[in-house]
């Protein structure tokens, strides 16, 4: 019984060891995406700008809309933030939210006291929405255009949320929305292709608007936690994804027909620290999550996958400053979406790009002398330890060679008596 366990604990043992080495020398070739390199900063000014709001858009070329504390608001150009434009409004409150109409040429801006500003590309001209009044000096958080552009969806404290369109004359309609709720409105996104948005809240979890059904809310679930925002950039799979505490990822499965059965998923991000902050589009299907401490994650909406975009340790061994920045979005390019920037509420503008490339030739040819090792080393020690494991096949080997030296020592015997014979015989004769 003793001598069966051994042998057990030898098979396992060996077994073990095989797995190991196949798993070490097949890991070698597998080369895993490196997070983005960042550039140099660039400063929007010389002094905290409290910047709250990042917003990309525009009608022929990218453009970015950057705003906060004290009604500041600066235009950068998408692809050189370099290139800027600073805005004079007509308010001294924070702006807290920014949204681009899907035709690009005007934006709305909004934030503290009932703030509602419109921004025109044709003069760069910044002014408050007309019939705004109607928000009630309440701070509004959260502003959104529906797919077609023809309503704008505006969220603040207390729950209050409103759909806004410009009526007759250029005034501003504002419909109270049914059904809400009192906890503060912390984000609103829509579906690029269809009528429904997703709104997240303070401690009221996450409601649907059905643009189709008189701006319809349904209370879909999600009260277990605080949400910080909510981005829909999958066009696909008809998903959303909203962001909360304590790492949360909640997978929203929108249901065109009947928005009420929309479900919620909630998963936790365990292999990353700090929180999320703000959530924007990298590209179709994919979203940068702004982090504190300063770092990014990017989030697959059609895979329901995460993984690091920015590392808060390389940021830290960079520049210790920089680090202690709070992120408050991001943007990718359109021309490469893995070439953007992000932005700190001081006011720093930081370039990401992809690491440098090793040669394409120099990668093959590694991956081919790793393959040739692996073929030869993997086969050779997996024989070596079944053979170190296992008594029958040392006994068969070793009678073999007893054997073999039998027969080689027997030969050379034979062999001694017939040259003596034949030495004594020529003797005789």
């Amino acid at each position: 019984m003793a001598v069966g366990c051994l042998m057990a604990s030898r098979t396992t043992s060996a077994c073990g060891l095989i797995a190991l080495l196949l798993f070490s020398c097949l890991a070698s070739t597998i080369s895993a995406e490196g997070t983005v390199d960042l550039d140099d900063t660039i400063w929007l000014a010389e002094q905290d700008l409290g910047l709250e709001a990042v917003a990309a858009g525009g009608e022929t070329t990218q453009k970015i809309l950057v705003a906060g504390a004290d009604g500041y608001a600066r235009l950068l150009d998408g692809t050189d933030p370099n290139v800027q434009i600073e805005l004079a409004t007509p308010i001294d409150d924070t702006i807290r939210a920014i949204d681009w109409h899907p035709r690009g040429k005007t934006a709305l801006l909004v934030g503290d006291n009932g703030t509602m500003l419109r921004y025109a590309t044709e003069d760069h001209s910044v002014t408050t929405v007309t019939g705004s009044v109607q928000l009630n000096s309440i701070d509004i958080g959260a502003v959104k255009w529906n797919a077609a552009g023809s309503v704008a969806y505006v969220g603040g404290g207390g729950g209050w949320l409103w759909a806004y369109h410009e009526g007759e004359g250029g005034q501003g309609v504002f419909e109270l929305l049914n059904d809400t709720k009192g906890s503060r409105i912390t984000g609103i996104a829509c579906q690029a292709e269809d009528a429904l948005c997703a709104v997240t809240t303070e401690s009221d979890g996450i409601a649907i608007i059905d643009s189709n059904s008189n701006h319809q809310l349904h209370w879909v679930g999600g009260t277990d936690r605080v949400w910080r925002g909510v981005n829909c950039a999958e066009p696909v799979f008809n998903r959303c994804v909203a962001i909360g505490d304590g790492r949360a990822i909640g997978i929203i499965g929108l249901n065109l027909q009947e928005p009420q059965q929309t479900t919620i998923f909630t998963k936790i991000i365990p292999s990353i620290s700090g929180e999320f902050t703000h959530i924007h589009t990298r590209v179709a299907s994919e979203a940068l999550v702004t982090m504190a401490p300063f770092q990014v994650m990017a989030w697959d909406l059609s895979e329901g996958e995460a993984y690091e975009w920015v590392e808060y340790e390389e940021v830290v061994s960079s520049s210790s400053a920089l680090a202690g920045e709070r992120l408050v979005g991001s943007w990718a390019t359109t021309d490469n979406p893995n070439i953007g920037f992000l932005v700190t509420s001081y006011g720093a503008v930081i370039g990401f790009h992809p690491p440098p490339e090793t040669s394409v030739w120099t990668d093959s040819l590694i991956s081919y002398v790793l393959g040739a090792v692996v073929f030869v080393a993997v086969p050779g020690s997996v024989l070596g330890l079944i053979f170190m494991n296992s008594e029958t096949l040392q006994k068969k080997y070793f009678a073999r060679r007893n054997a073999k030296q039998e027969a080689a020592e027997n030969k050379r015997i034979e062999k001694e008596k017939s040259e003596k014979r034949a030495a004594r015989k020529s003797k005789n004769s």
